[in-house]
């Protein structure tokens, strides 16, 4: 199954899932992309705070 995501790494119709590591990118690099993973979990992370605070979530 795939999974769509929203740019806060959150799945459609599933509200309270996020998914916070690499299986959100489309394909690997040649490179080490764990700054690329801190920075995307950071904002959904921030995202999900900041809901939580409004009960949104």
């Amino acid at each position: 199954m795939i999974a769509t995501l929203n740019k806060y790494n959150q799945v459609w119709g599933a509200e309270n899932v996020f998914v916070t590591d690499g299986t959100c990118m489309t394909s690997d690099s040649c490179q080490t992309p764990s700054l690329t993973y801190m920075a995307l979990i950071a904002r959904a992370a921030y995202y999900a705070a900041e809901e939580l605070k409004k009960n949104d979530l």
